[in-house]
This record gives structure tokens, C-alpha cells and sequence, in this order.
């Protein structure tokens, strides 16, 4: 599950690590999973501004909060973004910030295939549940009609 309102503040605790360890000269294979992490988190903030990140029930209602949480992290990530593609051009190795975000992509299209994937399977369980339980209402409904419907047969007939 995604939490939306921590969103903007993990994206900018995230790149600050990075743009510092960049520029303090670390080395390019040690933050390859700090971007990951920020390209996790791009994934997360998408998924959130589509909805797909509630139950079903819960995506009929939406706050305030969470629209300007959801806008407050885009924000930060495309910050975080510029203050990075500077950093990397700046201090780091030749082609860095094109690997960076080659991996990025690649990292962002594997989360984001994965939250839809545990999204749809959600939806699945939640509609499969309701339909199940609209099934054993409908079998408990006729089966009371065909009980009530014997009960007052029998009563007809002992006035007969």
C-alpha cells in the first residue's frame, strides 16, 4: 500500500543522499539502488494520481489532502530530478546521469508493472468476494421464498 502524504518527503530524503554521495565522489555501482529506490517511488506517485493505489471502496472517496499530497511529491520529484541531472553532469563520471536514467526507466517499468499487478489481483479477490456473497444471497433468498412459499401452501391446505 502506498502512503501518499510521506511521499514528497521520502523522495527528497532520497535524493539528497544521492546528489550528496555524488558529489562527494562515491562510486557509480554503490548508488545504482538509491535510484531504484527514486525510480520506486516516481512509480508510486504515477500509480497514486491514477487511484489505483485504494481498494475499490475506497477509491469512491477521495480527499483534498491526498490530490495536494500526490501534487506536493510531483513537485519534489521533478526537484529532486533537476537537482540531480545537475549534480550528476557536474561531479559525477562521463555518461552517469544517461545511465542513470536508462536504469531508471527500467526500474520504474518493473514497479510499476508489479503495483498494477497486486492492484488487479485486489480488485480480483474484492470482486470475486462480492460476487460470491451475492450468489449465496440470491441461493438464501429463493431458498426462503420456496420455504415461505411451502409454509403457506400447507397452511391453505389445512383450511381446505
Amino acid at each position: 500500500m502506498i502512503e501518499v502524504l510521506a511521499l514528497a518527503g521520502a523522495v527528497t530524503k532520497i535524493a539528497g543522499g544521492i546528489t550528496s554521495a555524488v558529489q562527494a565522489g562515491r562510486d557509480m555501482n554503490s548508488l545504482m539502488p538509491h535510484f531504484g529506490k527514486l525510480a520506486k517511488l516516481e512509480a508510486d506517485i504515477n500509480l497514486a494520481e491514477k487511484g489505483k493505489h485504494k481498494g475499490p471502496l475506497r477509491r469512491l472517496s477521495s480527499s483534498e489532502e491526498e490530490g495536494f499530497a500526490i501534487a506536493q511529491a510531483k513537485m519534489a520529484h521533478k526537484q529532486a530530478m533537476d537537482d540531480l541531472r545537475s549534480a550528476c553532469m557536474l561531479y559525477g563520471p562521463p555518461g552517469m546521469w544517461d545511465l542513470v536514467v536508462r536504469e531508471q526507466a527500467e526500474a520504474r517499468k518493473r514497479q510499476k508493472d508489479a503495483l498494477e499487478a497486486q492492484a488487479k489481483a485486489r480488485d480480483q479477490l474484492f470482486y470475486g468476494l462480492a460476487l460470491t456473497a451475492g450468489v449465496i444471497v440470491f441461493i438464501a433468498g429463493v431458498g426462503a421464498l420456496f420455504w415461505g412459499a411451502s409454509e403457506i401452501a400447507e397452511i391453505q391446505q389445512g383450511k381446505n
